[in-house]
């Protein structure tokens, strides 16, 4: 009992001395309005850590308090929401969200009883300076665990189901057996929900520190298939050896791999938010055409072949679906359709110019790229030599990328040129310059001049004139 008097007094001393907060409260009191800290905020709070988001609750709405705090936040503040009772006033200041909402129940007490899970039905009053929680709320917080406040909480929103899978990710905590089993009676519910709702929580989750912590329980609980139905296919898919796991277990091993790579940054890349996406996406992504290609050869041995291109397609309809932002979905299925393209590499002995051409097609993506290759070949669970290898050439490829032009080369030549020396516009033309293009690429034109002695040497005018 003494500590957790003791919790509840340095969460309130670390609530009164937030700045935002104490701004937010001295309007309040400015205004008149009774202000309630609810939710994530007050969690937070609990277990030392500083919160990106803050949810408050007003005794009753109070319009000219929030034109106020727009006024000193400097930002306009907007409704979310549909009745007036149930809508969300969000201010955001910088990376900090506030959210406002009016009081729905007769008190305080009645209004946390709405609330989704019981680690988050905590409020602080501050005109009482008191804490408010039911009576499981402070005890799953301390044993960590995340239940749901009442069983028609998912019922209410089905997101529920994929948020509590984000806090196992987020805040390390464990689902308890009764939503487990909830979660298994209402998974179906998941498919009403707005897709761009349902990919906001797959962001946090594969961007968190513990991806798996999601990841693997959305397989288990059935999740997985409900968001992306393209996926159930892939489940008892055998890939034969070197691989140990079916195809749809491979997939999300592979997704938490490359995530953790990410996180210890073998490369020393400088991955931004977009970049780590693609990489999760992609890995999510990468096998789904494996179902449709799998041959079996005189050998027994299993073969793929010209999955990446199937599994792009599909991919492609998937992320139309969740409405990707164009810049992601692009760069996912970039990864995807080449995502062999380094391993079958490993195999030989390449030149410089076919690292160029990879690197082309792939474009800003490529550092992604070989961090799913990396999964791979660890997934697989390869000889040390093989991973030294792939290690190898991937630091071939990033330094090409680094030191030359290789995803958008400067033009060298182009129509007019072609004309001055003769050539007639037409196919043949276009043929020609991109020609040019592919030994720009290559590194092996790399001038002016070099490019028009290409074109003379082989592309002679005669040939030219009889065309025309």
């Amino acid at each position: 009992m003494i500590g957790e008097i003791e919790r509840l007094q340095a969460a309130e001393r670390k609530i009164l001395a937030d700045p935002i907060i104490r701004r937010v409260v001295e309007m309040a009191d400015q205004e008149g309005v009774g202000l309630y800290l609810v939710g994530g905020a007050v969690r937070d709070f609990l277990l030392g850590r500083e919160p990106r988001d803050y949810d408050f609750v007003m005794e009753r709405l109070h319009s000219p308090f929030l034109d106020r705090l727009g006024i000193a936040f400097e930002a306009s503040y907007f409704s979310m929401g549909k009745g007036r009772e149930e809508r969300v006033y969000r201010l955001v200041k910088g990376d900090k969200i506030l959210d406002f909402t009016a009081m729905t129940g007769r008190s305080v007490q009645e209004d946390l009883m709405r609330r989704d899970f019981t680690i988050n039905a905590i409020a602080y009053s501050f005109s009482e300076k008191k804490f408010y929680a039911p009576a499981r709320a402070l005890e799953d917080m301390e044993r960590r665990r995340i239940d749901l406040l009442s069983s028609e909480a998912i019922i209410q929103d089905p997101l529920r189901m994929l948020r509590a899978l984000r806090y196992v990710s987020t805040l390390g905590f464990e689902l308890t057996p009764r939503l487990k089993e909830e979660i298994l009676r209402r998974k179906e519910l998941l498919r009403k929900v707005a897709p761009e709702r349902i990919r906001s929580e797959l962001d946090v989750i594969l961007l968190s520190e513990d991806p798996a912590g999601g990841l693997e329980p959305m397989l288990e609980l059935g999740l997985l298939h409900q968001i992306f139905p393209e996926m159930a296919s892939l489940e008892g898919v055998e890939q034969g050896e070197p691989h140990t796991q079916d195809v749809l277990r491979h997939t999300v091993d592979v997704t938490i791999r490359a995530m953790e790579l990410a996180a210890r940054n073998p490369y020393d890349l400088k991955l931004d938010k977009e970049m780590r996406l693609v990489l999760g996406y992609a890995a999510l992504f990468h096998d789904l055409g494996k179902p449709e290609t799998r041959q079996v050869d005189e050998n027994g041995k299993v073969r793929f072949y010209g999955h990446p291109q199937v599994s792009a397609d599909k991919a492609s309809k998937i992320m139309r679906r969740y409405r990707f932002p164009t810049s992601l979905r692009e760069k996912v299925l970039k990864v995807v359709s080449n995502h062999m393209r380094p391993l079958t590499l490993l195999s030989s002995s390449p030149k410089d110019a076919a690292l160029r051409r990879l690197i082309n097609a792939v474009g800003e993506a490529t550092p992604a790229l070989l961090l799913l290759g990396l999964a791979e070949v660890e997934a697989k669970e390869s000889s040390e030599g093989e991973r030294d290898a792939y290690l190898e050439l991937s630091e071939r490829i990033l330094s090409l990328m680094r030191q030359e032009e290789v995803i958008s080369p400067p033009k060298l030549i182009g129509g007019r040129d072609l004309m001055e020396m003769g050539y007639s516009p037409g196919p043949r033309m276009g043929k020609i310059l991109e020609a040019v293009r592919q030994r720009q690429i290559e590194g092996l034109i790399r001038t002016r001049q070099e490019a028009l002695e290409f074109v003379r040497r082989n592309f002679p005018l005669t040939g030219e004139r009889r065309e025309a």
